[in-house]
């Protein structure tokens, strides 16, 4: 390597121990820049934007995107008196790294430790980013016996799956808890996931529904808009959470989504209550998934619940209601928000341990 290029080296490996850096966590709606002091381990200040991958999806178009984050990102230095060379790098993950997203980064396939995503992370400067060197951290694809013909692919379409964020969360979750054997970390969200975690706190693989847009969409474009409040859940009501749930296991998801309308018309129920039995359904239907894509769920020695409220109270509550055989372990809001901190800055120490190999 040239001595421009080992200068760079040594000034980033200094940058890791005793600077301010922005940690960017961009996923289908939303994303959040994070300034983050890499000496107290302190999350300074936060910004959140509305906007996420699933805009380039519609728009056909990643420069609104782009824009937003930009500006993003301005609005957090400008709050902090900062400048864009006070910050040595940066840290992006998420759908970012996807084909939709600002920078693509391959997924790397299963099953992965921190120092595979380390192995093949990317650092680029771009001028949305100001120019502030950027390490784009990898997703991960399940591994999935080579196919034949779409005959195959179908019979097998289970098999495969895909993450990209989750990994950071994951192993900063990881970090926070005690845990012993193998067990999943449960991320509800716009997408849940369900990762799968070996003794090594390795990442064995993966599980998606589309859960959390299927509660937004229906509640937004359905007839059940009348019938469901915009912020659908204000508070957990666990019961119908329960009634929801076994009501989809004997009726089926979308019988049971009428019921919505049912209850409005004809029970005293308000609609938060209305809105728990409409997550209730859908979180069995994701439960399910589960229980039928793992291959044996005896071996599960714990799960631990992450994601924001009031999804992650009710995915504990239905967990626990499902099975009294695992560790149900919820997350506080707290050790969520530090998930992403602590996996990044993970990762990113893997990274550099490594020589910035590219």
């Amino acid at each position: 390597m040239s001595v421009k290029f080992h200068h760079q080296i040594e000034l980033m490996r200094k940058a890791v121990l005793n600077v301010k850096v922005i940690l960017i966590d961009s996923g289908t709606t939303n994303s959040r820049l994070r300034l983050y002091d890499q000496t107290s381990c302190k999350v300074l200040d936060t910004e959140k934007i509305r906007i996420g991958v699933r805009d380039t999806a519609i728009s056909g178009s990643n420069t609104n995107l782009k824009a937003q984050l930009k500006q993003g990102l301005e609005r957090l230095l400008t709050k902090n008196q900062l400048i864009p060379t006070d910050i040595e790098y940066m840290a992006a993950s998420g759908m970012i790294t996807s084909n939709l997203g600002i920078y693509e980064v391959p997924h790397i396939p299963s099953p992965a430790g921190m120092a595979d995503f380390a192995k093949y992370a990317k650092v680029t400067k771009l001028e949305e980013f100001l120019q502030i060197p950027c390490v784009f951290i990898p997703g991960m694809k399940n591994t999935v016996q080579s196919m034949n013909n779409d005959k195959d692919v179908t019979s097998a379409i289970n098999q495969f799956d895909v993450m990209r964020g989750e990994e950071v969360e994951s192993f900063g979750l990881l970090k926070q808890f005690d845990v012993k054997g193998k067990g999943v970390i449960v991320l509800p969200g716009s997408h849940t996931k369900f990762v799968a975690v070996d003794e090594n706190k390795d990442l064995l693989n993966c599980l998606s529904t589309l859960g959390g847009e299927t509660l937004q969409a229906i509640q937004k474009e359905t007839i059940l808009s009348d019938s469901l409040d915009s912020c659908l859940i204000g508070n957990i009501d666990q019961k119908m959470l329960e009634y929801g749930y076994e009501a989809a296991k004997q009726y089926g998801l979308t019988r049971t989504f009428y019921h919505i309308r049912l209850l409005d018309l004809f029970a005293e129920l308000d609609e938060n209550q209305r809105a728990n039995y409409f997550a209730g359904s859908v979180i069995y239907n994701d439960l399910q998934a589960l229980s039928q894509s793992m291959e044996n769920t005896d071996h599960i020695d714990w799960m631990i619940v992450g994601g924001s409220n009031p999804l992650r109270k009710a995915f504990t509550h239905l967990l626990r209601y499902m099975s009294n055989k695992w560790r149900i372990i919820e997350a506080e809001d707290k050790q969520v928000e530090l998930s992403v901190v602590f996996g990044a800055a993970d990762i990113l120490t893997n990274y550099y341990n490594l020589g910035f190999t590219e």
